[in-house]
């Protein structure tokens, strides 16, 4: 199994879905703003272990994706998101803990959505922009994307990338990746998706010995 990314499938029924979506509509909305352009990319409400949204979801969510991965699941913090507008590359290393281990994505779509995360192969242990003014283009790249999924990045940062996985947004699948990885959102407004909504824990090994 790739440690780094992968997704199972048929994971959680409609039924748990449905569940996941009135326990976590409970959050108050938290927005996702850009610092530089001040985009809006919808909202993170999140909440942390030992907070009752955690512990409502534990025993269903926690304890079976560990059972996938084979390995024990700490969180540092989870989430729903609330995403109405496509997340450019980034990484999800740096949230103030000291491990960063996984993070763990499940669709709260209830139907198939044509809308994807896509995983790439190079690391960022801070932000996008330090890493183009450190990374020469790519000689296998993923500008190609920019014709297809990926129209909401450009060319040139695209080159300094290359794919690893792409995920589909399958009702009731786990789509997981390492922290360290860079990511981002297909370009889902050009299907005339509004909004799209998943259950996110970012993962650590802090404790974990």
């Amino acid at each position: 199994m790739n440690i780094d990314s992968g997704q199972f499938h048929s994971v959680f029924t409609t039924e748990e879905l449905k569940n996941f979506n009135n326990i976590l509509e409970k959050l108050s909305d938290a927005p996702c703003l850009d610092q530089k352009s001040n985009l809006s990319y919808g909202y993170t409400n999140g909440f942390k272990a030992g907070d009752p949204m955690y512990l409502a979801i534990k025993k269903i969510v926690i304890q079976r994706i560990e059972l996938l991965l084979g390995k024990k699941i700490q969180l540092h913090v989870g989430m729903i998101l609330k995403s109405v507008s496509p997340f450019t590359i980034h990484s999800d290393y740096v949230k103030d803990d000291l491990h960063p281990d996984l993070a763990i994505l499940i669709p709260l779509n209830l139907t198939a959505l044509e809308t994807h995360t896509v995983v790439f192969n190079e690391e960022c242990f801070d932000d996008f922009s330090l890493y183009l003014s450190r990374t020469d283009q790519l000689e296998i790249n993923a500008k190609s994307l920019h014709k297809t999924l990926c129209s909401h990045e450009t060319e040139h940062r695209l080159e300094r990338v290359s794919t690893q996985g792409i995920y589909k947004w399958v009702p009731g699948s786990v789509i997981y990746w390492n922290r360290k990885l860079l990511h981002c959102s297909d370009n889902y407004i050009d299907r005339d998706i509004k909004e799209k909504r998943a259950l996110v824990l970012f993962t650590n090994n802090d404790n974990i010995e």
